[in-house]
């Protein structure tokens, strides 16, 4: 160059493997293409004329053993473009370098040693493991100095190191690292001449050090077969275990050079003298070794009828395209939400964040999509981008997310790096589809099902490193763009805690107003049965024992309704002592009055209440207000702050389920509240103005404890409580005054508290309701006293009108009470003896003069009537009338035959009875003593005898002797 003859450019590339093994790692970072172009450029440089030498331990594609087997093909693209001058030193050469490593010393340990190397050696090289063209003499000089090494050893180490490692340093690495099974590892045993490294040992270091690259090409080594077969065979069997190893190391490599002969076994295990019948042990008997003739050897596998480098060569003539990247990677990512975890527990409040994957085609057609499902509280939208072009546009259109505070954006790197992968996984799929022969071939079968596997491990590896958004503080986790509400997150892009930020998040930008309650049990998105018992129990403590401490729970043990109250209404200061009395109230607002910060939800609920007056409010609608942001209640929560404001707010608030106004609250319609809340509504009903006054002059009649002249409930729930406790009787009877009428059916079809108190009532009193100042209230509340009056008197008046019928029909001018204790000693005397059904259970209730006089009188209608009088309706009260008479006139008529004129009881007596056409009536009750019941029997005999068979004049004409007797009796 200095004399001018030759000008140009070389360029020497030492340690390419360095640079190549970097860019299998991280294709994203170096492209192997680049020696591709600097190949171009030197082969078509003319005039200046470029030179491209790069030095190598392996060949070019060597270095991508862990790539797919699609990229390693392009990988041998770019190869191709240079020339390739190999240097491979002569066995002789290595064996010379062996030695001089090895600096053997030979001792009395080794006596013997000399001969048997020089003899082995030579053996070998008659078999041919070292080749054509080899140095016998050499060689078999060097042998001695090998130690330990066996002659047989050496050329498997030379071809294996230049298949799978670096040649001479991965050698030299062999012969001086610590790695399991290498030389020193062997070296520390006793030396002696039998103690030598063989072929078995050396199995177990390529087993040990270079299974991933085995494995990575197995269906070309058949290591998978190979590692199956001698993993499952039992260790104790030392010559046996021996056999195998060296069988399989060999079948590794394939060399027709080292084939495993039945002389080479011999010779590398030491020629033991029980060789062949271990072989036909192991081959006839136990299955797991095959000989496959002179040309081939032993092997631990049968013949293959599959070739499957063919195989894979068709399909990648079928599969030349791939799905796309995004949904590959969408169904192998893991799609379990993301839980807050500091902030549940610094706050009490388990809140987890769905994660979502989806394009950037999704992207740019979501928009209200991507807001979170409840129950989660949030989402971890993750933009799919398989190049660099659609990651630039889904930051573009981050922009648009601004409003979305509950959607935090993650954008991940390209997945091109993914494509050789997926493109050798679908050929290797369709492989296992569309061969048939698979079928027949169990160990093909396992080869393609182990490279499916693989392939699978690779790209599950890939995924981890490049879109693991879950992990913390993560290399991998910076590759990953963040935003929210379209700015990027920082914290995140430097590699943060997504949980951490999560919880951030939740604290001081979605839910500052959540209430901050430590209990699992109730604050959840979805409670335990028994939990809902537990919380059963507390609405029927909130609502009937709130003026006592701990609600009236047990002091001296802890059931799970307790631990509500504890950390809800005791550490939420809802419940506490006042004056003496323990009652429920609102905390008041501060940090340390409120620790649980339950005021700020409550009070939403009394402000979503107070924007429509009057109007109802479905507590559907509450849930979805609590749930939102910025509180955040869970589902087992709400029902107790909804109970707790409407004891609060208990004579403002009217509670309606499926439209019906509900006059009365309890614990079981709270647990309906629980299940359905879309069914009930809130009302809330405050008076002002002119209308005060009416609901003053109503609340002097009301006679209850609730009752307020400032509180409209106060006036409208014991009203329908009073109508609604009445018995059935009451609420259906039409003997009632018109207004009372009227006054009745308004309170029990009320649907609203205000409608029924301004309007209903006042018409049906007979005022005018459309102009509250012409009210009269005091005659308004006069005549609801009135009404009121009426309807509490009149079933005690239906029970006095029932008393009054009974003594009628008895023809007794006493008291019930009395009459009740005279008619009870004649019904005993009428029930002996009696037979008809329907009287002997009349007397029995007239025998029963202990009862209480309205139990009394409920039993004798309900029997007389067959329904309680509580239920009548006013036709029953006739019924039972009708039928008190007939009963009564057919006692007094038995009672008649019961006693002789000196008041004895007669043996036999029957009462006779003729009326007549015209009225006159005949009766008689006759007495007869045995003797003359006989002579009567006697003449009913010889009657009957000479009566005609027809009954009709038969009757007649003993009707008519009868009344010529009676006539003449009288």
């Amino acid at each position: 160059m200095e004399k001018g003859i030759f000008g140009g450019l070389l360029i020497i590339l030492d340690e390419l493997g360095k640079f190549l093994e970097f860019s299998a790692r991280h294709p994203e970072k170096q492209d192997v293409y680049f020696l591709q172009q600097l190949a171009e450029t030197s082969s078509r440089s003319n005039s200046c004329p470029v030179l491209t030498i790069s030095l190598l331990h392996q060949g070019f594609s060597a270095y991508a053993g862990c790539l797919s087997d699609t990229t390693q093909r392009e990988w041998d693209k770019v190869g191709g473009r240079f020339g390739s001058l190999s240097f491979t030193q002569p066995l002789t050469q290595v064996a010379t370098l062996l030695a001089t490593a090895l600096c053997v010393r030979h001792s009395e340990e080794l006596w013997g040693w000399k001969k048997r190397a020089k003899e082995d050696m030579a053996e070998a090289i008659e078999l041919g493991m070292f080749g054509p063209s080899v140095g016998k003499t050499a060689l078999s000089e060097l042998a001695p100095d090998l130690y330990p090494i066996h002659s047989t050893v050496l050329p498997v180490l030379n071809r294996f190191f230049r298949r799978f490692g670096q040649n001479e340093r991965s050698l030299f690495s062999f012969l001086l690292s610590s790695e399991p099974h290498a030389l020193p590892d062997f070296a520390s045993r006793p030396a002696s001449a039998q103690n030598v490294y063989r072929l078995s040992d050396f199995y177990d270091f390529a087993a040990e050090n270079f299974a991933h690259r085995l494995s990575a090409q197995s269906f070309r080594s058949h290591w998978h077969q190979i590692d199956a077969v001698i993993r499952s065979h039992p260790e104790q069997d030392g010559l046996d275990i021996q056999i195998l190893k060296t069988v399989g190391i060999l079948n590794v490599i394939e060399s027709q050079e080292l084939l495993p002969t039945r002389e080479l076994l011999s010779l590398a295990l030491g020629h033991p003298e029980d060789l062949d019948e271990r072989l036909r042990e192991l081959s006839q008997k136990r299955h797991v070794l095959f000989n496959r003739g002179i040309r081939r050897g032993f092997s631990l596998w049968p013949n293959t009828s599959v070739n499957l480098e063919q195989a894979f060569i068709d399909a990648s003539e079928h599969v030349s395209s791939i799905p796309p990247l995004a949904e590959i990677v969408r169904q192998r990512l893991d799609n379990r939400p993301i839980v807050a975890r500091r902030h549940y527990i610094s706050t009490g409040t388990l809140r987890h964040f769905s994660v979502l994957f989806l394009t950037v085609n999704e992207l740019s057609k979501s928009g209200a999509d991507l807001d979170p499902v409840y129950p989660a509280d949030g989402t971890v939208a993750v933009v799919l981008c398989e190049k660099d072009d659609d990651r630039s546009r889904a930051e573009e259109m981050v922009g648009r997310l601004k409003t979305h505070r509950q959607v935090v954006l993650a954008i991940s790197p390209p997945l091109e790096g993914l494509q050789g992968h997926v493109l050798e996984l679908e050929r290797w799929q369709w492989v296992q589809h569309h061969t048939m022969e698979l079928k027949d071939d169990r160990f093909a079968a396992t080869e393609v099902a182990g490279q499916i596997s693989a392939i699978s491990g690779m790209i599950e590896n890939w995924i981890q490193q490049q879109i693991n958004f879950r992990s913390t503080g993560s290399d991998a986790e910076s590759r990953i763009r963040w935003f929210h509400k379209g700015s990027p997150v920082e914290s995140l892009n430097q590699g943060g805690s997504l949980q951490s930020f999560l919880s951030t998040l939740c604290v001081d930008k979605l839910f500052p107003k959540a209430p901050l309650v430590h209990n699992e049990l109730v604050n959840r998105h979805s409670i335990s049965s028994s939990a809902a018992a537990a919380r059963q129990k507390l609405f029927k403590a909130m609502l009937e024992s709130a003026e006592l401490p701990l609600l009236g729970l047990p002091d001296d043990k802890a059931p799970p309704e307790k631990s509500m109250y504890l950390s809800v209404f005791l550490e939420g200061r809802l419940h506490h002592a006042d004056a003496g009395s323990w009652k429920i109230a609102l905390p008041e607002s501060g940090k340390h009055s409120d620790p649980c910060h339950l005021r700020p939800t409550l009070d939403a609920i009394i402000h979503r209440l107070e924007e429509k007056p009057d109007a109802r409010v479905n507590v559907g609608d509450l849930y979805t207000l609590l749930r939102s942001p910025a509180y955040g209640v869970r589902d087992g929560l709400i029902p107790i702050l909804l109970l707790t404001v409407f004891i609060v707010h208990e004579t403002e608030i009217a509670i309606y389920e499926d439209g019906v106004f509900q006059p009365q609250i309890e614990d079981f319609l709270m647990m309906r509240l629980a299940r359905a809340p879309q069914t009930f509504e809130f009302q809330l009903c405050r008076i002002n103005g002119v209308r005060r006054d009416l609901i003053s002059q109503l609340a002097s009649v009301i006679q209850s404890d609730q009752a307020d002249k400032t509180k409209l409930l106060s006036i409208v729930r014991p009203l329908c409580l009073f109508v609604a406790e009445q018995p059935d009787y009451v609420r259906n009877t039409d003997n009632l005054r018109p207004e009372t009428l009227a006054l009745r059916k308004a309170i029990e079809s009320a649907r609203e508290p205000a409608e029924l108190v301004f309007h209903a009532i006042p018409k049906a009193l007979g005022f005018s309701p459309k102009v509250n100042k012409e009210i009269d209230a005091a005659k308004l509340a006069k005549k609801l006293g009135e009404s009121l009056v009426e309807l509490r008197r009149c079933f005690p008046e239906l029970q006095s009108r029932m008393s009054a019928a009974i003594l009628d029909a008895f023809d007794s001018n006493a008291s019930l009470e009395t009459w009740r204790t005279s008619i009870a000693l004649q019904a005993e005397t009428v029930l002996v003896g009696l037979t008809d059904p329907d009287l002997r259970a009349f007397c029995l209730k007239l025998l029963d003069d202990a009862m209480p006089e309205p139990e009394w009188l409920e039993a004798l209608g309900s029997f007389l009537t067959r329904c309680p009088p509580s239920r009548w309706k006013d036709r029953d009260e006739l019924a039972f009338c009708e039928r008190i008479r007939a009963l009564a006139s057919q006692f007094q008529r038995v009672l008649a035959t019961c006693f002789d004129k000196d008041g004895s009881l007669p043996d036999s007596a029957i009462r006779v009875a003729v009326t007549p056409r015209n009225g006159e009536e005949k009766d008689m009750v006759l007495r007869l003593t045995p003797a003359q019941a006989k002579e009567a029997a006697t003449l009913k005999r010889a009657v009957r005898d000479i009566l005609p068979a027809t009954h009709q004049i038969s009757l007649a004409a003993l009707s008519q002797v009868l009344w010529d007797l009676l006539q003449d009796t009288k």
